[in-house]
């Protein structure tokens, strides 16, 4: 996050300091812990997400893509950092990112079927062609299916809700009409989201 979205988290001290403590955490500790641990993945996912106030406005979800990278820190724990595109209006001249830091919680051991347990925090930025930026983070949890084979392939499959909270507002200095469609931009708020993923364990 630039110095620029930390001025716009002055509601919330302290709050901007901690979540780039834990992003560089889990940056530094990345590589020691694949060195350790066998149950390492990485892999990418497409999905989907919508806030409740675009759904209560009738505005259709947005298609996300994102990368994503796991260590496993025991048998049933691991760590998750995740980057993502949303998809927003065609034309709009917005480009949405989100990042998230997860703990991922396996609910079974003895199968190749896997259910899981989320809970992650994160960053939110949209940057405008016209314009400055918006800065938000976000708390999100849910639950995941999971199929591990032998040989490392693993497909994914999960479920979470969240909330999203705007730290610095956008300050646009032209406003094209597209920029008045809800999908084009970060929403305060609830929101849910669904993806599927494909990954490999190494």
């Amino acid at each position: 996050m630039n110095s620029q979205g930390c001025h716009g988290m002055a509601r919330a001290p302290g709050r901007c300091m901690l979540i780039r403590s834990l992003v560089l955490a889990g940056v530094i500790a990345l590589p020691s812990l694949a060195a350790a641990s066998p149950a390492v993945t990485a892999g990418l996912n497409l999905g989907v997400t919508q806030s409740k106030e675009d759904g209560a406005n009738g505005n259709d979800a947005s298609d996300t893509i994102g990368l994503y990278g796991r260590v496993g820190f025991s048998k049933r724990l691991s760590g998750q950092l995740e980057v993502m595109k949303i998809s927003t209006e065609e034309g709009s001249g917005v480009t949405i990112r989100s990042g998230t830091a997860l703990l991922i919680a396996d609910l079974t051991t003895n199968s190749r079927l896997v259910p899981t347990i989320a809970v992650g925090v994160g960053l939110d930025s949209a940057s405008y062609a016209y314009g400055d930026s918006t800065e938000a983070t976000h708390i999100e949890g849910g639950f995941g299916l999971e199929y591990r084979a032998e040989a490392g392939l693993t497909i994914g499959l999960d479920l979470r809700m969240g909330g999203r909270s705007i730290d610095q507002e956008d300050k646009i200095i032209a406003q094209p009409a597209a920029f008045r469609y809800a999908p084009s931009h970060l929403t305060e708020g609830e929101y849910r989201s669904g993806r599927i993923s494909v990954g490999v364990r190494f």
